[in-house]
């Protein structure tokens, strides 16, 4: 059974962005607590690849993962044995409401437990976040085939769209979901943001998110809003 945070009653009648209270930006800071990659691995700040996929609609956080290799410092629990070979995945997301196919609704559920609360500092935020029923999950990707063959065609992926200049620029997408991806390899780092076109480093990531599907289990790590950051 995967780890869930203890979840609170929440209304999806809302469909706008919550409204936050002036001087605190509990949006802003829910992903930079919550969302924030860099915090999944206290030791690393920087992961090997870090993916977010922010939705469509208003920019609401659905899930953010993390993957690095080898054994985390960090985490006395981790066991030694073959660390060289070790890929440790990491996600965060807002779970999906009952009966619900529309993957949106994760982030708007999790917004709108927060205009509930209404948090005025960090301190608040993190207890409303320890209630928001957020999943908190691990998965070792050399034990997880399906993320294995996916990660192995990383090397195939355009981070860079090509241009044909006698085409027009403009491109229109409808509802498309905005993601985020950093890859970190040695002295290299490379970037992508905007949605999952086909063929882009949008698409791939979104892709290697759902092979992980079936391979996730409960983190042992802290919950990334509870990392202390040095």
């Amino acid at each position: 059974m995967l780890r869930l945070v203890p979840l609170v009653a929440l209304s999806l009648a809302a469909a706008a962005p919550a409204q936050e209270a002036p001087g605190y930006s509990f949006r802003d800071r829910t992903r930079a607590l919550a969302f924030d990659a860099g915090r999944f691995f206290a030791a690393t700040p920087e992961p090997m690849i870090a993916i977010r996929s922010d939705g469509d609609t208003f920019g609401l956080p659905l899930y953010a993962l993390a993957l690095r290799p080898g054994c985390n410092p960090a985490d006395p629990a981790a066991p030694r044995a073959d660390c060289s070979r070790r890929i440790v995945a990491r996600m965060v997301r807002a779970i999906l409401p009952a009966a619900a196919t529309e993957r949106h609704l994760r982030g708007q559920r999790l917004f709108t437990a927060l205009e509930q609360a209404r948090p005025g500092d960090d301190d608040a935020l993190r207890r409303t976040l320890d209630s928001a029923g957020l999943e908190w999950v691990e998965a070792d990707v050399r034990q997880c085939a399906p993320a294995m063959a996916h990660l192995a065609r990383l090397q195939e992926v355009r981070f860079v769209l090509s241009l044909d200049l006698d085409r027009p620029i403009f491109e229109m997408t409808s509802h498309a979901d905005q993601i985020r991806v950093a890859v970190h390899h040695g002295l290299v780092r490379s970037r992508y943001q905007g949605w999952a076109k086909p063929g882009t480093a949008g698409a791939w990531a979104s892709d290697f998110a759902k092979s992980l599907e079936g391979c996730w289990k409960p983190a042992t790590a802290p919950v990334p809003w509870r990392v202390v950051v040095k």
